[in-house]
C-alpha cells in the first residue's frame, strides 16, 4: 500500500514538473538532458556563466540524494524531470539541439526510440560506460546509430565500429568538478613512501592489477583504490585480495567525498594506474598529470592513444608493469611537459570555444 502511495505521489509530482517544462520550453534554443551527476552542476554553472542562460534549458533527473549526495544544479533555466517520455515540448521547432550528457538517465533510450524524430536534432555526449557497456538490442542500437551528432574525441572509432553511423562527430571538452584554481591551490603532503592508486572506481581490472603489483609488496609503498561506485559486485573481492597481498599497505575509499577532498587524495598519490580497457576516469587522469604524477593507462583504452599521439602527453601502458623493475615503475619523466600540455583541459577559454562549435554546428 505504501509503495502504491509513493508511486501515486511521484506521478502527481511528475505531472506538475513536466507541465512547467512544456510550458517554458518554447523560450529555449538548446536543451541539455542530464542527471545530477557530480560533473553536471559544474557544467551548468559554466554554461550559465559563459553563454546566454535564456537560450539553454537544463533538464536534470534528480537521482537518489541519500545514495548519491551530489548537489543539484541551480538556476532559472534548470528544470527537474522524472519521466522523459512526457516532455512533448522537445518536438517544438524552436529547439535547435537536444544534447544528452551521457545516456545513463532513466527513460532516455525509451523516449528517443518512441519518438525517433527527436534524434534528428539530438547529440550524444559520450561518457564511456554508456558506449562500452551499452545493451546490444534493436532499441539501443537504433537510438545510438541515429543521433544527429556525437560529442567525443577518443571514442569516435569505437562508435563507428559498433554502429556504422552517418552522424557528425564534434570535439568537446567537459567541465570537471576539479578546476584549475583548485589544482593550483592544493597543498602536496610530504610522505616517505610511494603511494599508488589503482583505478577511479570499483572494477574487476583492479583485481588483476593487485596481482601484478604483488611483486612490489615488500617495497616502501601504499596501495589505494576507490570503491565508492562502479561495479560494486567486485568490492568485497577487491578488499579481500588487497588486504591479503598488501596487509596494512592497502587502503580504499568507500564513500563519496567532495571534489576538494578527492583532489587532496589524488595529490597525495605518486602514481595513478587506470587499468580498465576503455576510456574512463578523465578527470582523475588530467588532474594527476597536471599535478606531476606518473600515470599508467591500459593501451586498449582510447585515452591512451589520445594523450600520447594527439595531446603530446606521456602516459605509460599499464600492461607493461608486469615486466618492469620497481625503479622503472616509479621513475617519472616529462613532468613539466605533461603539465604544460594537459592544462588546456582546464582552460575555460578552450572549453568555451569547443562548446561554441557544438552550438553552431550544422
Amino acid at each position: 500500500m505504501l509503495t502504491k502511495i509513493k508511486l501515486y505521489i511521484k506521478k502527481i509530482r511528475s505531472f506538475f514538473l513536466t507541465k512547467k517544462i512544456n510550458q517554458n520550453i518554447t523560450r529555449y534554443k538548446y536543451v541539455h538532458v542530464m542527471d545530477n551527476n557530480k560533473f553536471n552542476k559544474p557544467f551548468v554553472d559554466f554554461i550559465n556563466k559563459n553563454f546566454n542562460p535564456d537560450e539553454h534549458m537544463m533538464l536534470c533527473y534528480k537521482k537518489h540524494p541519500d545514495k548519491e549526495p551530489t548537489l543539484f544544479p541551480r538556476g532559472k533555466n534548470v528544470y527537474e524531470y522524472i519521466y522523459f517520455k512526457d516532455i512533448k515540448g522537445l518536438l517544438e521547432p524552436n529547439i535547435d539541439k537536444i544534447i544528452f550528457h551521457s545516456l545513463f538517465m532513466p527513460g532516455a533510450i525509451d523516449g528517443l526510440y518512441r519518438t525517433p524524430e527527436l534524434l534528428k536534432k539530438s547529440y550524444w555526449g559520450i561518457w564511456g560506460g554508456d558506449l562500452y557497456n551499452a545493451k546490444r538490442d534493436e532499441k539501443n542500437d537504433f537510438v545510438r546509430t541515429n543521433f544527429k551528432g556525437y560529442l567525443t574525441v577518443p571514442d569516435k572509432e569505437e562508435v563507428i565500429k559498433r554502429y556504422n553511423t552517418n552522424g557528425i562527430f564534434l570535439k568537446t571538452k567537459y567541465v570537471f568538478p576539479i578546476s584549475k584554481d583548485l589544482l593550483n591551490q592544493v597543498k602536496l603532503k610530504q610522505h616517505n613512501n610511494i603511494i599508488i592508486q589503482i583505478n577511479n572506481s570499483c572494477d574487476e581490472s583492479t583485481l588483476e592489477m593487485l596481482d601484478v603489483l604483488s611483486k612490489f609488496k615488500n617495497e616502501n609503498i601504499k596501495i589505494t583504490t576507490v570503491l565508492s561506485y562502479g561495479k560494486m559486485q567486485f568490492k568485497d573481492e577487491i578488499i579481500q585480495k588487497g588486504k591479503s597481498i598488501f596487509g596494512n599497505k592497502f587502503e580504499y575509499l568507500e564513500k563519496l567525498i567532495s571534489p576538494k577532498k578527492y583532489l587532496e587524495h589524488l595529490a597525495n598519490n605518486d602514481i595513478l594506474i587506470l587499468n580498465q580497457n576503455r576510456q574512463q576516469g578523465a578527470s582523475n587522469t588530467y588532474s594527476s598529470l597536471y599535478l606531476g604524477k606518473k600515470v599508467f593507462i591500459n593501451d586498449k583504452s582510447s585515452t591512451y592513444y589520445q594523450l600520447n599521439n594527439i595531446d603530446n602527453v606521456k602516459v605509460y601502458n599499464s600492461n607493461d608493469i608486469v615486466n618492469m623493475s620497481f625503479e622503472e615503475f616509479i621513475k617519472n619523466d616529462n613532468i613539466e611537459l605533461n603539465k604544460q600540455n594537459i592544462s588546456k583541459y582546464f582552460d575555460e577559454n578552450e572549453i568555451k570555444a569547443c562548446w561554441e562549435n557544438v552550438f553552431n554546428a550544422r
